[in-house]
């Protein structure tokens, strides 16, 4: 292995998407680039994906400090990525957002850690988030934390290093949209892989979030469960199973309020309903082995 390909080996490339982000696109570009400057042995690029913007966004890319990408139309910010992730050159990536929330001297902190780690997340401390917020990021824990075994400080954080090869492996199953980094740190979580956090500091943005804090929860929310139907089916199946026991269970503590016929009724229709839910969590996963088999054909 020559000199030149062994640092290559070792080089980053950092993809920022960014839409409508005119006013903070091109200080987050110089600040990264300074960063990953001040590292002579540590080869990298910066690649703005473009996200279909209807301001100057991309006019403000400064482009002899970095590749410019651009989308025709707004796809999303897992689109993004995925584009950037798909150009880059290097074995492992950094993401950063282009609003200003995040500093990109946090880099500082994670480069050291490349190494080590298959991923390594800025962990931020939230404090001002509406019950609705917190609750769901609670959830989305727990979540995590039971059907992937991992305990995350940050999973949605919008600022890491990982290895290429996580996405190569499974960005098929990653969402299009804001949920990126969330699936990024579920699937990374449920394939044993070591993920380190490091606390940040959050700033305030520069302009308007394009966040639907409901919307993108519950798209959240779908993406988990059928990343957990792929990775853990036996734990997916035993929660429908004690679902049907307590269900059941509640039926029967409310029998005697309740005139046979209406109570059969309820009976049959709960059973049904879970019968239904669990074979469309078979048809799922075979669907997903079937979209599986067909992309690793494709590729050979």
């Amino acid at each position: 292995m020559n000199k030149q390909t062994e640092i290559e080996k070792h080089g980053i490339s950092i993809i920022i998407p960014a839409y409508n982000e005119e006013n903070a696109i091109a200080g987050t570009v110089e600040r990264t680039r300074e960063v990953f400057s001040s590292y002579p042995g540590l080869p990298f690029e910066i690649i703005v994906v473009d996200d279909g913007s209807s301001d100057n966004t991309a006019a403000n890319v400064p482009v002899d400090k970095c590749l410019l990408l651009q989308h025709p139309q707004n796809y999303g910010y897992g689109r993004s990525l995925l584009l950037g992730i798909n150009r880059a050159r290097y074995p492992f990536i950094g993401i950063i957002d282009a609003d200003s929330t995040y500093d990109p001297q946090i880099f500082r902190r994670m480069i050291p850690a490349m190494d080590i780690y298959d991923m390594v997340i800025g962990s931020r401390k939230l404090t001002n988030q509406s019950r609705v917020v917190s609750l769901m990021r609670k959830t989305l824990k727990a979540l995590l934390y039971f059907f992937g075994d991992h305990a995350s400080a940050d999973p949605n954080s919008g600022i890491r290093i990982f290895r290429k090869s996580l996405v190569e492996s499974g960005g098929h199953l990653f969402s299009k949209g804001f949920s990126f980094s969330t699936s990024l740190t579920f699937f990374a979580a449920l394939n044993h892989q070591f993920i380190e956090y490091i606390p940040i500091e959050y700033g305030d943005r520069t302009g308007v979030s394009k966040v639907r804090h409901l919307r993108d929860s519950i798209k959240t929310f779908f993406l988990v469960i059928s990343m957990s139907l792929i990775y853990r089916p036996i734990k997916c199946f035993a929660c429908l199973l004690l679902l049907f026991v307590f269900g059941t269970g509640l039926l029967g503590s409310i029998k005697t309020r309740l005139k046979q016929e209406t109570f059969l009724g309820l009976i049959f229709s709960f059973g049904v309903g879970i019968l239904v839910l669990g074979l469309s969590f078979l048809a799922f996963i075979q669907g997903k082995i079937y979209e599986h088999t067909l992309s690793r054909q494709h590729r050979i």
